[in-house]
């Protein structure tokens, strides 16, 4: 082999070898960021995807949190069904792309992973590490796993119940192929850069040893040039993108700094509509006490007319054995007329049987005073017994009008029960709507703060991707720097006209 031969293959496995070396680091290290920024980013998707189903699992605002459980063989978040609900795995494929599911136990029971025939995954089973770490230990599981045998980056969140038992499974991820297409594509184009560099390098030696360095510096210069004007066009367009990514940066800011704001003032909206859900309830209460103490005075005011009712009928009856004394008196009283009348005869005919009658008479004449006793008697009770009619008389009167009003109160009393009963509807519904506003309110407060999140999240995006422009700007301007150095070196070779005619022929072949 000449020594020309030697010296040409030794700088070609030289600079092929850096190349390769070079090429080597560059990609282990973007393999690394990629995977890097991939479990970043499952990471925020998955927080995402937990408060979007405690947002769809939470009735009312409560500040343990929402309750997951298995009931009639369906996985609940509050009284949020989960089996065959595809809403929240399409909403995260809207919002991030990618994949997510919900498995309750070890099976899917919403996703929007698909089957080689383009059905929904639903009823296939958690396999591998995943399971191992979530199902079995309980624990989250961040990594690379196999979904119907295509690789994905993964991020695995157990579902427990109050009880702290496993029940279910959160998961999102998003295929490997999808992150690595442009490193493929980047990778494909280096591999072809090098190749090409490696070809150049190989002729560019050829014609040095050949004698033909001129030529070949001619058209390294040209190349020099389109570098230099190509990296000053990547320059500009590299600052065009920065300032755009801080404008948009800045307005994401303002964005999320408004959203708090409205999430804010949500959140006082909620607050206010507890407190009118808490009046309500009470005035709902203290108007069903109110209701239910009219109707115990309904209940006493018919007791009460009752009472009088029969103390009338008594005293009606008592009226009625009064007439009946009267009555009887009368008849003592004829008795004591007769006897009277017996005594005046006794005495006449005393008195004319001389001496021998005398006792008899002075018996006679008590027995007269005896009997006008009697009369007077009677006379005075006929008196009270007229005056205990009387009194019996009023008495009825007054207790019939007492009878009367207690009547009227009595219908009023029942209409105002039934008033306050019509008015516990009406604050009932009152109650139900309060509940309604505080619910609607509590469920903007939530979606506000889930829209807080995202910004920040994007935020967070707009930022790395601002830093990776300003690297990318970095490596530019240092490209431009070199480029430059490179236009020197090259400049300071003095190319005659012979030469240069004859690289631009040799130049003209190689074309």
């Amino acid at each position: 082999m000449k020594l020309t031969t030697k010296f040409m293959l030794i700088n070609v496995i030289i600079v092929i070898t850096a190349i390769a070396i070079t090429t080597c680091f560059t990609f282990v290290s973007i393999n690394s960021e990629i995977r890097r920024q991939a479990s970043v980013s499952q990471e925020g998707i998955l927080k995402t995807f937990w408060e979007l189903l405690k947002a769809k699992g939470s009735d009312f605002y409560d500040p343990k949190g929402t309750e997951f459980y298995i009931a009639n063989g369906k996985l609940m978040a509050g009284r949020y069904v989960v089996n065959g609900n595809y809403e929240l795995p399409d909403k995260i494929k809207e919002i991030f792309g990618g994949t997510a599911t919900i498995f309750m136990g070890d099976t899917r029971v919403t996703t929007n992973v698909l089957k080689p025939d383009g059905s929904r995954a639903v009823d296939t089973k958690l396999v591998g590490p995943a399971y191992d770490a979530v199902i079995k230990e309980g624990k989250q599981y961040r990594g690379e796993a196999k979904i119907l045998d295509v690789p994905y980056f993964t991020a695995y969140d157990p579902i427990k119940n109050n009880k702290g038992e496993v029940i279910g499974v959160l998961y999102v991820g998003i295929k490997q192929s999808d992150y690595f297409s442009a490193y493929n594509h980047l990778q494909l184009k280096v591999v072809i850069m090098t190749a090409v560099i490696a070809a150049i390098f190989s002729l560019i030696t050829l014609l040095l040893v050949k004698k033909a360095l001129y030529p070949i510096i001619g058209k390294v210069s040209g190349i020099t040039e389109q570098i230099h004007s190509h990296t000053g066009a990547i320059a500009l367009t590299m600052d065009q993108q920065s300032g755009f990514s801080t404008q948009l940066s800045s307005s994401v800011v303002e964005i999320s700094s408004t959203m708090e704001e409205f999430s804010s003032t949500a959140s006082q909206i909620a607050q206010h509509s507890h407190s009118v859900v808490e009046r309500a309830d009470k005035t709902l209460e203290d108007t069903k006490i109110g209701a239910a103490e009219v109707e115990n005075l309904n209940f006493k005011i018919n007791d009460i007319s009752h009472n009088i009712q029969t103390n009338l009928t008594e005293i009606v009856e008592l009226g009625r054995k009064s007439k009946e004394i009267n009555k009887v008196m009368e008849i003592i009283n004829n008795i004591a007329n007769q006897t009277k009348l017996i005594a005046f005869n006794a005495a006449l005919e005393a008195a004319s049987a001389g001496e021998t009658g005398k006792r008899f008479g002075v018996v006679a004449v008590e027995i007269r005073r005896l009997a006008d006793s009697v009369v007077e008697s009677t006379t005075e009770i006929e008196g009270k017994i007229t005056e205990i009619l009387d009194s019996v008389n009023r008495l009825v009167m007054s207790s019939e009008k007492s009878f009367q009003l207690i009547q009227e109160g009595q219908e009023y009393a029942s209409h105002t029960v039934s008033m306050l009963i019509e008015s516990v509807d009406g604050v009932d519904e009152t109650a139900s709507a309060a509940r309604q506003i505080s619910l609607s309110t509590q469920q903007q407060q939530i979606a506000s703060s889930q829209v807080v999140l995202a910004l920040k999240d994007i935020e967070q995006g707009v930022r790395h991707s601002t830093d990776s422009i300003h690297q990318t700007n970095s490596a530019t301007d240092e490209l431009l720097e070199l480029s430059n150095q490179l236009k020197i070196l090259v400049g300071t070779f003095k190319v005659g006209k012979d030469a240069r005619e004859q690289g631009a022929a040799v130049y003209g072949g190689v074309r």
